[in-house]
């Protein structure tokens, strides 16, 4: 992932649409997501549109090796940030 940001766009904003996508990830691999969770994507409805276009078109499973490796890796990053 890059940490270097994209241009235009502040630390806060890559951490929600991040955090957005990493939510979306985990409820498309069937996990339960938290009520708080659900409610941080409603609250941020337009990244969650744009990220929904972004997400893998093939089924994810839980023994998808690329899906375990981005959540490894984007929660790292999370209590890098914190």
């Amino acid at each position: 992932m890059n940490r270097e940001g994209a241009p235009g766009k502040s630390p806060e904003e890559m951490y929600i649409q991040q955090k957005v996508r990493v939510l979306l990830m985990l409820r498309k691999m069937g996990s339960n997501l938290t009520t708080s969770e659900e409610e941080f994507l409603r609250t941020y409805a337009g990244v969650v549109s744009s990220q929904l276009s972004q997400l893998p078109q093939h089924s994810i499973d839980q023994g998808d090796k690329t899906a375990q490796c981005v959540v490894t890796a984007l929660s790292l990053w999370g209590t890098a940030v914190q």
